[in-house]
């Protein structure tokens, strides 16, 4: 069964070993960016100290801070709670590296869950649950920009838009040759 939870300090040592560990063991190229690339300005991402090390030293002072937030999934394993997965859902402010957004609309931007649970509902269960608790922090609005193909199946970290679209959100502008923005009232 699995049980998500917003992030939160408390948090922090499960999504440090998950990110550590298993995240990208099907996605080695995302190794190391501890979900700050869209956090980080331009000239943080350009610093080759980013993806190592550095990122993980961001990811740690933003979850205390809370300028980093989302959501981690987690399930028991012979008789361990474990991290499986992890979606950042945020304050589209937060996302420098984005165009601006009225503060009331969230943003999802990656999805990222262990191999061994793909397939699963992990990140649906992920989604559900920030549908439901992102109106509870304020927001009003909720953007995400997914693969709009599956030929794009090795960028897929911020999700299927089939995924999106059945949880009610409309289809928009094509944001770059591979995504497209889709959004949905809360």
């Amino acid at each position: 069964m699995v049980e998500v939870r917003r992030l939160s300090p408390d948090e922090l040592e499960p999504f440090l070993e998950f990110m550590d560990d298993r995240a990208f063991a099907g996605q080695p190229q995302w190794a190391g960016c501890y979900c700050q690339f869209y956090l980080n300005t331009t000239a943080e991402n350009d610093d080759p100290a980013a993806k190592q090390g550095l990122n993980r030293e961001r990811a740690c002072d933003r979850i205390r801070s809370g300028v980093m937030q989302g959501y981690l999934a987690f399930e028991t394993v012979d008789g361990v709670e474990r991290a499986i997965g992890w979606m950042a859902a945020n304050r589209a402010g937060a996302y420098v590296q984005l165009p601006p957004a009225p503060d009331n609309v969230a943003r999802i931007i990656c999805f990222v869950v262990d191999q061994d649970f793909q397939g699963r509902g992990v990140a649906t269960a992920m989604l559900e649950y920030a549908l439901a608790d992102l109106p509870r922090l304020g927001f009003t609005h909720v953007e995400a920009a997914p693969l709009a193909s599956a030929e794009f199946v090795a960028h897929g970290y911020r999700g299927p838009l089939s995924t999106f679209v059945k949880h009610g959100f409309e289809t928009g502008p094509m944001l770059d040759d591979k995504h497209v923005l889709v959004s949905r009232a809360l």
